[in-house]
């Protein structure tokens, strides 16, 4: 099985299945206040310790036919890595 090395909102690191994003995965789009997430009120400091739910860090949030997951890494990175996801695999097992 082939996995994909992202971090969540709060920069802890998250393995996702290679099939699991290709067999699942409905769209790659950009959180949205109000939606995936309060806003925070103006003028409020963020501590330094986020809540697990808290997704105003994440870039980018994967639509999976099965819920969502939000990620740190930008769509243009979630591609890249989807695509390079297996040739490291092959690149070590040789010719």
């Amino acid at each position: 099985m082939t996995w994909i090395k992202m971090s969540d909102p709060q920069g802890h690191p998250l393995s996702l299945s290679l099939s699991l994003c290709t067999e699942q995965m409905v769209r790659i789009r950009p959180p949205i206040a109000g939606a995936d997430f309060l806003p925070s009120p103006p003028d409020t400091r963020m501590p330094r310790d986020h809540k697990d739910a808290d997704l105003t860090s994440a870039r980018s949030i994967i639509d999976l036919a099965s819920g969502m997951q939000a990620v740190r890494e930008t769509a243009d990175e979630i591609i890249k890595c989807i695509k390079n996801a297996g040739k490291d695999e092959d690149a070590a097992a040789g010719p």
